[in-house]
């Protein structure tokens, strides 16, 4: 969960709210995960909204002191600095709902998406700052490690250990869009059941109003007029986007993502980007990243286990956009 990166927010946010004067839209914002953290409520009565709000702002930054490598004492960072010594670290439910998602991605992806690249990511980050390539031996050292189990639970389940110290956990594919969905969930569970969450483009939404209207989300594509004047709708759905076209750097005249493919250990070179809608924020989060990385044909293969899910692969070539797969979310003429 990056705090120092310029992130590009991928979505622009319309709501078909009820006309009647007694249904009111309020907005709140912060940061968090180095990005704007935005709620967005429909309701009729605002008495205790405040207190609300500022509960799921709480559960947003307990997320993130959990699940956060930015943190030097979230329980991540903790499991991180005792990679490879066999000491078990106790986690918090949270931390195992993100796990138990992050395994099936892993699996469904086979092995295209991953959580313990965390080594790679860090190598990754250092490069866009020093705009030189990481030292090829290590690279090639974590993604070996990364062909063994990473993972050990203890016997009740209740604490983690990584069993390599090249094997470092990143939750930066699954997290935000996680994040996102607890905090709607909680807003839903406490009273406020119209509401939209933004974790740094990460969107989890519920619906509107009692009527059932749609969210309407805006996808902002650089230099692409045949997409961003579309308007995606989603309801009690989350939305995710993960590309080259958000975060990049060049090195040695080749652009390379931020997104890592954790077989190579290298950031991905092609200008491929990819949207999710889902019914649940992390797994249209990590869906999403598994698309830029994954063949077109396995995505297809990807989607057949989960019908509720739509996915749009776009890239540039030649300066001109190129959609590599359509599933659900263009509407076709």
């Amino acid at each position: 969960m990056n705090k120092k990166s310029l992130l590009v927010t991928a979505f622009v946010i319309c709501c078909s709210f009820l006309t009647q004067a007694q249904w009111t839209k309020y907005r709140f914002e912060t940061a968090r995960m180095g990005s704007p953290f935005r709620i967005i409520v429909s309701t009729q009565d605002s008495i205790g909204l405040s207190n609300t709000i500022k509960k799921a702002q709480t559960l947003a930054e307990n997320l993130e002191m959990q699940l956060s490598d930015y943190q030097p004492i979230s329980d991540l960072s903790q499991v991180n600095q005792r990679a490879g010594t066999g000491q078990f670290y106790p986690i918090q439910e949270p931390f195992k709902a993100i796990l138990k998602e992050s395994l099936l991605a892993y699996q469904y992806s086979h092995g295209n998406l991953t959580i313990f690249i965390g080594k790679l990511v860090a190598a990754w980050r250092n490069a866009r700052k020093t705009k030189e390539l990481p030292a090829s031996h290590l690279l090639q050292d974590w993604v070996k490690a990364l062909q063994s189990p990473c993972l050990e639970f203890n016997a009740d389940s209740s604490a983690i250990r990584l069993t390599n110290s090249a094997c470092q956990l990143d939750v930066g594919s699954i997290g935000k869009g996680f994040v996102a969905q607890r905090v709607l969930d909680f807003l839903v569970k406490s009273g406020y059941p119209y509401a939209l969450v933004d974790a740094g483009g990460k969107i989890s939404a519920s619906q509107v109003n009692p009527q059932g209207d749609v969210w309407k989300v805006g996808l902002e594509l650089p230099n692409s007029k045949k997409i961003s004047t579309d308007f995606l709708e989603i309801k009690n759905q989350s939305i995710a986007s993960s590309g080259k076209t958000y975060q990049q750097v060049e090195i040695a005249g080749k652009s390379y993502s931020h997104v890592i493919n954790p077989k190579t250990g290298l950031g991905l070179e092609h200008a491929r980007s990819a949207t999710a809608i889902a019914p649940d924020g992390a797994q249209a989060d990590w869906i999403a990243t598994a698309a830029t990385i994954m063949e077109i044909e396995d995505i297809k293969i990807l989607l057949q286990r989960f019908p509720r899910v739509q996915v749009l692969v776009w890239e540039y070539q030649n300066g001109e956009l190129e959609i590599l797969l359509n599933h659900g979310i263009l509407k076709v003429d």
